[in-house]
């Protein structure tokens, strides 16, 4: 029978929350990047062209179809080594790269259907006052969109944040990673892994009551 260390628990928390900050870079430039890719999807996809909605749709698919371990192998080991520019980059780099490119998939249609839920008129308005397209979006459409949409991308952030994880599959020096290098040290798997597991349930509770607040106050303006 199995006999629980707390010895190996307790002492797993400081070494494991030494690479906090890791995983907080990654989940940050991760979302941050995904974002834009997302607002430049959601807008492409809105484009009236037969061969630009094959594009979207398979490049959609591909991302949200298909497991983030093997995304992450496919570009960080294949596919960004053979691109000049990108092969000289760090682990961390082409982790956070790949990471945008799956979680912009599922953010680029949260922002699609938050700007879908925009009145069509709003824009009809801009045009008749003679405004272009883009400055219709970029003024009027974008920041009604944004904030109809900021339950959902606070949803997708936490998602980010618990997918970072995957990154220490590549190599990536994070909690998860540290946690595992810990556990294969000692074989006391429950204890390390259990503490890891709590860190990143904390951390996500954190996350959920500062979406709670930035919901509240985007909701108060209106």
């Amino acid at each position: 029978m199995y006999n629980f260390a707390p010895e190996y628990f307790f002492e797993a928390f400081m070494p494991v929350l030494s690479c906090l900050k890791m995983t907080m870079v990654v989940t940050f430039a991760s979302f941050a990047l995904a974002f834009v890719l997302a607002v430049v999807l959601a807008l492409v996809g809105r484009i009236n062209n037969p061969v630009v909605q094959v594009i979207m749709k398979v490049w959609l698919s591909l991302f949200r179809g298909t497991p983030l371990i093997a995304q992450l192998f496919l570009f960080v080991y294949g596919v960004f080594p053979m691109i000049p520019g990108l092969s000289e980059l760090s682990l961390e780099v082409k982790a956070i790269f790949c990471l945008a490119l799956s979680f912009s998939a599922f953010m680029a249609e949260t922002i699609r259907g938050a700007i879908l839920s925009v009145d069509k008129g709003q824009m009809e308005a801009c045009i008749t006052c003679g405004m272009t397209s883009l400055q219709g979006y970029t003024h009027v459409v974008l920041p009604q969109a944004f904030r109809l949409a900021i339950p959902s991308l606070m949803n997708n952030f936490i998602e980010c944040f618990k997918g970072s994880a995957m990154a220490s599959v590549v190599g990536v020096m994070d909690m998860m990673l540290k946690a595992k290098m810990l556990a294969n040290k000692s074989y006391r798997f429950l204890e390390v892994y259990l503490c890891v597991l709590l860190l990143y349930w904390v951390i996500n509770m954190i996350f959920v009551a500062i979406q709670k607040v930035i919901e509240q106050k985007a909701n108060a303006k209106y």
